[in-house]
């Protein structure tokens, strides 16, 4: 009996949490990243640099005000050209050298010359170090992205990094998205994404938010169970400091832009499923994929059924396989891809595999072949 009493309470508990999490962001159809998130980190230092030290070509900078022990380093040289070549840099964290990254795969290095942010901060019994620069490589074309490198230093003599970019800076970047108490630490990663009928030269008032959860030196997206990514698509001014919603499939209910809670959508479903007016990605059964950068063409066929079922067929030696519709010539076609990579290293490492099986890939860029 005492048994049992102990389960219904304990249930009664959860449903209470629950409850009051959806409440507090279901007051109103404006939301803020923080305001996402059940629990938030805690800042426990900030870094500024204290003094510099010269080594051969190298300048060291010292920062201080954290329990980390941290210097820049920046490489000086007549080499070396701040667009054709960049002054290489890094960093020392307890003695353990560390190069900055943009992305998810850590596959290009990025030399950094200034930090926007800076903070020691503690969730759940672990500690952090983030940083946050610009995306240097993309200023030219009036990129909007941060960079942030995140360490966990709870165990000094073995330092872990993840690195991901997004176009919000701060803190409310991190929390607990999900209402897992199981799990140290999430982040959410915002991406500009306009509608589609976006012009050329517009703002960009379209984002898409998506969650990620931290794991050792990886971070693992958050989906739902049919394994497509949780998400809000939101409306924003570029600063985004708030934001409304458009469509969503989310951890739990939020309201639209006319109040109502909005109802739960697979990764944008909506769009007409192969639809051949625009270059989208799709999987075998039609729901849209968000491109990332690089995948290995496989093949082209004159019907979709077929290139389903040739989906199919590479499925049972890869899992990610895609299909795009290319009327360029005037025919329609469906291309069959494999792979979406921020990084082209993975994405050769896809062609092998396939060159493997006895398929003949090439690699292709998303984003500027279509």
């Amino acid at each position: 009996m005492r048994l049992r009493a102990t389960l219904l309470f304990a249930f009664l508990f959860q449903i209470m949490i629950g409850a009051s999490f959806a409440q507090s962001v279901e007051e109103g159809n404006t939301y803020t990243l923080g305001g996402l998130s059940s629990e938030k980190p805690s800042i426990t230092a900030t870094l500024m640099p204290s003094n510099s030290k010269i080594k051969g070509d190298t300048v060291f900078t010292v920062y201080e005000g954290g329990v980390t022990d941290f210097k820049m380093y920046f490489v000086e040289g007549d080499q070396y050209d701040n667009i054709f070549n960049p002054n290489p840099t890094g960093m020392y964290l307890n003695g353990q050298e560390f190069l900055f990254y943009c992305s998810l795969e850590k596959s290009i290095r990025q030399n950094f010359n200034n930090i926007l942010e800076m903070y020691e901060f503690s969730m759940r019994g672990k500690s952090y170090l983030m940083l946050i620069n610009f995306r240097e490589d993309c200023l030219g074309d009036g990129c909007a992205y941060r960079c942030y490198n995140l360490f966990d230093i709870t165990d000094a003599s073995r330092i872990r990094q993840i690195s991901f970019s997004s176009i919000f800076q701060g803190m409310d970047t991190f929390g607990d998205f999900d209402g897992n108490a199981d799990t140290p630490l999430d982040f959410l990663r915002v991406a500009p994404k306009p509608h589609e009928s976006y012009q050329k030269g517009e703002p960009v008032e379209q984002f898409l938010i998506t969650a990620y959860t931290v794991r050792g030196s990886s971070a693992r997206q958050l989906k739902n169970a049919s394994k497509q990514p949780y998400y809000l698509y939101a409306e924003s001014d570029e600063a985004f400091e708030n934001f409304q919603v458009i469509q969503a499939d989310w951890f739990f209910a939020v309201k639209d832009s006319a109040g109502n809670v909005a109802e739960s959508t697979t990764y944008f479903a909506p769009y007409i499923s192969f639809d051949p007016l625009y270059q989208h990605l799709y999987n075998p059964d039609g729901v849209r994929i968000e491109k990332n950068k690089w995948s290995v063409y496989v093949t082209d066929v004159g019907d979709l059924e077929a290139a389903q079922e040739y989906c199919r067929r590479i499925q049972q030696n890869f899992e990610e396989v895609y299909i795009m519709i290319d009327q360029y010539s005037g025919d329609i076609s469906f291309q069959v891809f494999v792979g979406n990579f921020m990084s082209k290293n993975l994405a050769r490492n896809y062609q092998e595999k396939l060159k493997n099986i006895g398929i003949k890939g090439q690699i292709r860029d998303l984003r500027e072949a279509y």
